[in-house]
């Protein structure tokens, strides 16, 4: 009968705190997992319409390419401008290449139509209907353009011809958004539409090119498939127009990329992914793991009170003398659990820091892959441009020695900059945990070569103060920190409207055998209430799909732990250019020649 007066509350207890227990895990685990997806989907998202962007980029600027080249033929200089076929090219460029259906016109001076691809019609006066073109005769220019006609969406390139200088028409190459949609669906497994936007659609419901419509929506990508249209055409159309993100819709992810040239919409990009082609095993693993410690950690409450229910009722019947002893030995065990736990918290502990490293180098690596990408656009631009150039020059028998070598020379410079990228990211990450000597313009220099593209685009000016001396410090760990502050900044400046006041000024100097860095921006300064707190791990006052909360913590323990040094924020009101501002202001203190390992 006394067994269960310990048995019976201890059921009951061990009941109620496992409800609890799996109820509260539950939940955070679903919606942790909720938290994951919702990042997987955003950053696969992100990098589908990146994709998109550039193949649409792409494919602008190969048309220009090829009327650039066919501009400079000697055939049409000589003979094309009253007398041209270009029928056969088109087959070429058909069968050889990712120019599937190409138009050519060639318009004398006058604005007269001498030759069009499409139709036999001829020498009928354009330049009447056509404000582009009168624009194009009076002030002759090469002109490359995204636009909707009476056909179809299209990639339009207009070049001028000239035979010894004199003005003699204009040569335009025009081509479709259909090849694009073709190879991310051949390269990605994507299934696209691309919807042109309904106040197109009246102009081109009488000579469209696909004859293809949806809900008052013109289509133009030949090959969408059938059973799309007939979903869409069952759904409301505009709750995918208007996705902003991402939109999770028949186990499929589908994402919309707007078609803006000019500050003009002109139709929706939707592709539509399978998610199970979407790698997620990381995160069921998440689940399936969180769910056995779960397991585990009822198992262990049940053990523990299971001896606590024996424990009390063995207690019960010992003698005094026993039970003082008894007790004796428990407080001997709670010092050995005692200790065993501070060992525990110690090793906890190290493993946090060791984490929080972890992820302060992954978020650091996430902007740098950032860094790459904008930096490498421009360059794999010329690469293309040059490469198809000589390519379509070979092809038609026009390319001479002279623009062989001035492409490849383009190319060759551009393949050294992306080399000269790669070895900058590359010994940013470099695992050496060794100090070095180092100079300080060099180490700034190393840090703008790597930033410098991102801080150019969203146009935030970078005033630096810099004397060059030696330190001996750990440089890949201070290159590190003088990022995260430098990204740290740029994420405010970007929320600066007058871009003209976008200002983010750094000093290097040495003072008393420190090496002194102070960093400071004009964004508003950090608010009173939370500067104090900026270099608590996990505190950030950014969204979560932004911010971590880390990067100011390891930057601290970098400098104070690793190096010796000191880092202090404060709020600063400055002058600059007769006007006054407000912003953070960062100062690191590092001894110069610490010989401390």
């Amino acid at each position: 009968m006394r067994k269960n007066l310990y048995r019976i509350p201890t059921i009951i207890t061990f009941a109620i705190i496992t409800i609890l227990a799996f109820s509260m895990t539950t939940n955070y685990i679903y919606e942790k997992e909720n938290q994951l997806l919702d990042k997987k989907y955003t950053n696969h998202a992100s990098n589908i319409q990146d994709k998109i962007k550039s193949q649409i980029l792409k494919k602008k600027n190969a048309t220009l390419a090829l009327t650039i080249t066919l501009a400079n033929n000697p055939d049409i200089i000589n003979y094309g401008m009253k007398n041209n076929n270009l029928n056969s090219l088109s087959l070429l460029l058909r069968e050889e290449t990712d120019f599937k259906n190409v138009w050519f016109q060639i318009i004398d001076k006058n604005g007269k139509s001498l030759y069009r691809s499409w139709s036999d019609k001829k020498n009928d006066a354009i330049v009447k209907v056509r404000s582009d073109l009168k624009k194009m005769l009076k002030k002759p220019r090469i002109k490359s353009t995204i636009s909707i006609g009476k056909y179809d969406i299209t990639f339009k390139a207009m070049v001028p011809i000239y035979k010894n200088g004199d003005f003699l028409g204009i040569i335009e190459s025009i081509t479709h958004f259909n090849s694009i949609s073709r190879g991310l669906r051949l390269s990605d497994s994507l299934e696209p539409i691309i919807i042109i936007d309904d106040k197109y659609t009246k102009q081109l419901e009488k000579n469209a090119f696909t004859k293809i419509f949806l809900k008052n929506h013109y289509i133009a990508n030949l090959s969408v498939s059938k059973e799309l249209l007939r979903y869409l055409d069952s759904q409301d159309l505009n709750s995918f127009l208007n996705i902003e993100k991402y939109k999770i819709d028949r186990d499929k992810l589908v994402v919309n990329t707007p078609i803006i040239f000019e500050n003009k919409m002109l139709g929706n990009f939707l592709v539509f992914k399978n998610l199970d082609t979407i790698d997620t095993s990381y995160i069921d693993e998440y689940k399936q793991n969180a769910f056995l410690y779960l397991g585990l950690f009822v198992i262990l409450l049940g053990l523990v009170l299971y001896i606590i229910s024996y424990y009390l009722y063995s207690k019960e019947l010992k003698k005094l003398y026993k039970r003082l002893r008894n007790n004796q030995k428990e407080l001997n065990k709670l010092n050995d659990s005692l200790q065993q736990t501070v060992d525990e918290e110690v090793s906890k502990n190290y493993e946090k820091n060791k984490m929080l490293f972890q992820q302060s180098k992954m978020a650091a690596m996430g902007e740098m892959i950032g860094n790459i990408a904008h930096q490498w656009r421009q360059p794999l631009s010329v690469i293309t441009t040059a490469a198809t150039g000589m390519k379509l020059k070979k092809e038609i028998g026009i390319l001479n020695d002279q623009e062989y070598v001035e492409s490849m020379d383009m190319i060759v410079n551009s393949a050294n900059y992306l080399s000269n990228t790669i070895e900058d990211f590359r010994n940013f990450f470099s695992p050496s945990k060794n100090k070095n000597i180092f100079k300080s313009e060099e180490l700034v220099e190393k840090v703008f070569n790597l930033i410098h593209s991102e801080f150019n685009s969203k146009n935030i000016v970078v005033i630096t103060n810099i004397y060059d001396f030696e330190v001996y410090t750990y440089e890949n760990e201070l290159l590190q920190v003088m990022i995260n502050l430098l990204n740290n900044a740029r994420d405010e400046l970007v929320n600066v409207e007058d871009y003209d006041s976008r200002f983010i000024f750094m000093d290097f100097y040495e003072k008393d055998e420190n090496a002194v860095i102070k960093i400071k921006d004009s964004a508003g300064g950090i608010p009173s209430d939370i500067i104090d707190r900026i270099f608590e791990p996990y505190f950030t006052t950014k969204h979560q799909s932004q911010g971590t909360g880390i990067g100011l913590f390891m930057s601290e323990e970098i400098i104070s732990k690793h190096m010796n040094g000191d880092i202090e924020v404060a709020n600063e009101t400055f002058n600059y250019k007769d006007k006054t501002y407000t912003g953070a202001a960062f100062t690191l203190s590092i001894p110069m020649n610490d010989k401390t390992i």
